[in-house]
């Protein structure tokens, strides 16, 4: 994630708000409270609200109350999208993918377990868990694997080889592959000796 996080008070001007994008070359900006609590946020997109209240279209915005609201805002707290999707700080990579995805934002904003805002999580820093080199996965994948179980990396792809004691060993390590950071898809099998997950199965 991205700290400390530039951010703007809810009775931040609007032309503050403008500047502080134009400035730091961001597209939204957190709006907090006294306190630090993540209460807001605006983008882009809601000043350009402003424009459609110009030359007439102010009777067009009547009929949307949350467009209108915001061409006529002077102010954060009036400017501002809130509810905002946020994350713990704890949370795992998966959870903050998912997160992104399903509610298709371009960012997601860390705060404590109080609401205290400590730092953006955008969709280029999850994206960037898939540049590690294939070499470097690899080491990942073996030190993470029981003992009998090998790794070819290629493209972030892992292929599993190799033997091991029992059946829920080899499933296993299918499972810790794909939860890895960086991984991309898994391939391969794992063989085993022992059937302990389906006993006396042919």
């Amino acid at each position: 994630m991205t700290t400390p996080v530039i951010a703007v008070t809810s009775d931040a001007p609007f032309k503050e708000i403008a500047r502080t994008l134009a400035e730091y070359r961001i597209s939204a900006v957190p709006v907090i409270d006294e306190n630090g609590r993540l209460a807001g946020v605006v983008s882009e997109a809601d000043l350009l609200h402003k424009e459609e209240m110009r030359g007439g279209y102010d009777e067009v915005l009547s009929g949307h109350r949350v467009r209108s609201r915001k061409a006529h805002a002077g102010t954060a707290e009036r400017l501002m999208t809130s509810p905002v999707v946020t994350i713990g700080p704890d949370a795992s990579v998966e959870d903050a993918a998912s997160k992104l995805g399903h509610a298709d934002v371009r960012r997601l904003f860390v705060v404590e377990g109080d609401g205290r805002l400590i730092g953006v999580l955008a969709r280029a820093d999850v994206l960037r868990l898939f540049l590690v080199s294939d070499d470097v996965l690899r080491a990942r994948v073996l030190a993470a694997m029981p003992p009998g179980v090998t790794a070819a990396v290629a493209e972030g792809v892992v292929n599993l080889g190799g033997c091991v004691a029992r059946r829920s060993q080899a499933l296993a390590a299918i499972r810790i592959a794909w939860a890895l950071p960086g991984v991309v898809g898994v391939t391969g099998a794992v063989q085993h000796e022992l059937d302990d997950v389906n006993p006396g199965v042919a």
